[in-house]
């Protein structure tokens, strides 16, 4: 009874690719990051060749392997390419680098070093080597944590 069960799924590999599949789509939804989604379509995609095409066990596994490996470099490529690879960037919980090289204007003059430029719909403290009065535009060259430092924009 137990090898007939067995044998069904021997006999019928494309099945198993597609459950498979189907495995890894429901665990990406528990939130693998797109792996998941990927290896889980390489399985239904093995699932379908096997349903055409009557190739061995061996083979099988070998492309879904393989179709695994270059869908999950792919999405990676692509995650790189948006900006969304929040390893290469290398300040993790740190978003205020994100402000580096933001141009924005002075609120309130910088005198001593010290003031308030506008980001978004914010105020940020500011120092700056100059004086700078209310209005002039500036980049930020550099965070130290809450603190955005600054330099006047001459031409833009």
């Amino acid at each position: 009874m137990m090898t007939d069960f067995f044998m069904v799924f021997y006999n019928s590999p494309h099945w198993v690719f597609i459950a498979l599949g189907g495995m890894l789509l429901i665990a990406e939804l528990l939130g693998t990051g797109g792996y998941g989604l990927w290896s889980g379509i390489a399985a239904i995609i093995v699932g379908l060749i096997a349903c055409v095409l009557s190739l061995s066990w061996p083979i099988l596994w070998i492309l879904f392997a393989i179709l695994t490996l270059v869908s999950a470099y792919l999405w990676w490529l692509w995650l790189k390419k948006q900006g969304k690879d929040k390893s290469a960037k290398g300040a993790i919980n740190q978003p205020q680098q994100d402000l580096i090289g933001i141009k924005t204007v002075v609120t309130d003059a910088i005198i001593n070093g010290s003031g308030r430029v506008k980001i978004k719909d914010g105020t940020w403290s500011a120092r700056c080597d100059q004086d700078l009065n209310v209005g002039q535009r500036v980049e930020v060259i550099a965070v130290d944590g809450l603190i955005l430092n600054v330099l006047p924009i001459n031409h833009e």
